[in-house]
């Protein structure tokens, strides 16, 4: 039994346009091989159910970057809660400099991320992390994350934003499912992973077979001791496309 656990933005998500189209073969190609297809990312649960939607699935999937997980109609919480993370930040604003989605509200939101209105509203309902807009140094970004770390919490780079969440990760997520769709099998279960930045990482980490979709932006992220790294040629949706009509096509 194959499962594919896939991140979003500039992954299965263009990086500008958020359009999957490019990606419409391999994902018909999943469909037809009735293969699950979980969507891990650092999205909102209503931002995912949106996504999820549109693309035409009903499979698991993990959000706020594994601090939850939506199985079988309910919601597992992993992390701590969003006014946890709230107050620390709060705290922490007094020395280093950054800007949260909850001082942005819906309106900043859709104007740092070119969303839309409604886009914006669903990425506004966080409950278990918070995305960054980084305005202070890289030597005080690692003096922030010491500390967070204090708190049980971690800062990870996404494909825009810092997001701040508890300990657990998309990784931890991942391992979850898994056992869960073990349990309900005979068969040995083919883990394939796709993603494209450092909150990816620890997801590919844990897969079978893990695949680095190229980011338009920069460079792709080092996943260290893994032997079955593979990194596409194209870019984003194109490369996602590729890489998984090469892998079960």
């Amino acid at each position: 039994m194959v499962l594919i656990f896939s991140d979003l933005d500039a992954t299965l998500l263009d990086h500008h346009n958020y359009s999957f189209d490019d990606a419409l073969p391999a994902l018909q190609l999943i469909k037809k091989r009735k293969i699950p297809l979980i969507l891990a990312s650092s999205k909102t649960y209503e931002e995912m159910i949106n996504i999820r939607s549109k693309l035409g699935i009903t499979d698991p999937f993990i959000y706020e970057n594994g601090s939850g997980i939506f199985f079988k109609g309910k919601k597992i919480a992993l992390g701590q809660s969003y006014s946890q993370i709230l107050n620390v930040l709060q705290d922490l604003k007094t020395d280093f400099s950054f800007t949260s989605f909850s001082q942005l509200g819906p309106k900043g939101i859709q104007k740092e991320t070119g969303l839309n209105k409604e886009s914006s509203q669903r990425a506004s309902l966080r409950e278990f992390s918070e995305p960054l807009i980084w305005e202070d140094s890289e030597i005080k970004l690692d003096s922030f994350k010491v500390l967070l770390k204090k708190h049980g919490l971690i800062g990870m780079q996404g494909g825009r934003f810092i997001t701040v969440s508890s300990a657990q990760t998309k990784g931890d997520a991942l391992l979850w499912v898994k056992k869960r769709y073990q349990e309900a099998s005979e068969d040995k279960i083919l883990t394939i992973g796709l993603g494209d930045s450092e909150n990816d990482i620890n997801m590919l980490s844990k897969v079978d077979k893990a695949i680095i979709v190229r980011h338009p932006n920069k460079p792709p992220p080092q996943i260290k001791g893994h032997s079955a790294e593979i990194v596409t040629r194209l870019i984003g949706p194109k490369g996602w496309n590729e890489a998984i009509i090469n892998c079960i096509g």
